[in-house]
């Protein structure tokens, strides 16, 4: 059978009563090489971060900018810019940066919506927009994904008013590492409402094998004001603890974000470092490569415990399981194991994202001595 990213942000989640919220996780120091995991050094499976890490480059780029990290961020920012606009071939002027793409969520909800307005999204998503789309006042309308897993479209548009100020779409989304087909948002583009800005987070993209069923959106923003396409360097840059994130839109759209942007929120070590990661392709393309191998090994070790999973395009999956999935991820957390759960529609589920093969082999030890196989 082969078939939240950002847990950081549940509190904020507190002013719904309509979505279930990502689990609140404390900050753990990685296990070292060799270590057995423990409650003081679990094995970080629940963030969907890179456990390989930047490339080399990057590293070196990170430590020279130590230097002036006294400094505030001024040619950086430009230069960061400069390296988004000639890696996805879009104008710098279109470009926002943030802490993290989850402060470019916080921006758009920010911007978009507020009392009288509304958020459409899926449920299960990425549920962070809603927290932020929430304690602005605005309503938030939520629809179950389709059972392929994709964004539900036509009854999210069906959910679209006049009061709509931001349509959320993750593609690839987490926590299902499911695609929505580019010809349905395609579809979804063309019968929008006037005024209705729809916002798709690209933060798995780098992850996604060639497929005809998908499509980036980031060209498309120059010419539709409507549109804005956010990624992140947290994942296959290997750059999470940096927070570095952009956004990318029309001009319009642009001016607008940056209204609300918060001033050098990206620092000095931070932009030096995404920049050198940036130039760094080939390691990405290894990164993407290894993920890929990766994500099949953790399908064989499923299957051979006759084990279903979702099909993922992502660096994580969703594992189905015998006992609703908070139990699961509370026994491996006895043993060292951090995995996220309790997301809308999937009680018997855990997200595992994917780890150092060591870490992996520690997950299925875990697994093997607390679960029951054919589930």
């Amino acid at each position: 059978m082969r078939v939240y990213r950002r847990d950081l942000f549940r509190q904020l989640g507190g002013v719904l009563t309509s979505t279930a919220f990502l689990p609140a996780l404390g900050e753990f120091s990685k296990t070292p090489s060799g270590a057995t995991p423990s409650a003081a050094r679990p094995i970080r499976l629940h963030r969907n971060e890179s456990p390989y890490g930047p490339s080399e480059k990057t590293k070196e780029a990170m430590q020279n900018a130590f230097a002036d990290a006294n400094r505030y961020p001024g040619q950086e920012l430009d230069d960061l810019r400069a390296a988004i606009s000639a890696l996805n071939g879009v104008r710098p002027e279109q470009i926002t940066l943030g802490c993290g793409s989850g402060d470019l969520l916080r921006i758009a909800a920010e911007t978009y919506c507020g009392p009288g307005k509304s958020l459409v999204m899926a449920t299960p998503t990425f549920n962070v927009i809603a927290g932020f789309a929430g304690a602005s006042g605005a309503e938030i309308r939520t629809v179950p994904l389709t059972k392929r897993y994709a964004h539900d479209l036509d009854a999210m548009l069906q959910r679209t008013d006049a009061s709509t100020g931001l349509i959320y779409l993750c593609n690839p989304n987490n926590p299902t590492g499911s695609l929505t087909p580019k010809a349905d948002i395609e579809s979804l583009l063309a019968k929008v409402p006037a005024g209705v800005t729809v916002l798709v987070d690209e933060a798995y993209h780098d992850y996604v094998s060639p497929t005809s069923a998908y499509a980036t959106w980031l060209r498309r923003t120059a010419s539709d004001p409507r549109l804005i396409v956010t990624r992140t360097l947290s994942k296959a840059y290997g750059l999470a603890g940096l927070r570095v994130g952009y956004a990318v839109a029309s001009l319009e759209a642009s001016k607008r974000l940056a209204l609300r942007r918060l001033a050098m929120g990206v620092n000095v070590v931070a932009a030096r470092a995404a920049i050198a990661a940036i130039e760094e392709q080939a390691y990405v393309k290894k990164i993407i490569a290894r993920v890929a191998n990766d994500r099949q090994e953790f399908y064989n070790q499923a299957n051979a415990r006759m084990l279903r999973c979702l099909d993922s395009m992502t660096n994580f999956v969703m594992l189905k399981t015998a006992m609703s999935g908070k139990q699961v991820a509370e026994h491996l957390k006895e043993k060292g194991i951090l995995v996220a759960m309790e997301y809308p529609g999937f009680d018997n589920y855990i997200r595992v994202s994917l780890g150092l093969p060591g870490d992996m082999k520690e997950f299925w030890h875990a697994w093997d001595a607390s679960m029951p196989h054919g589930m």
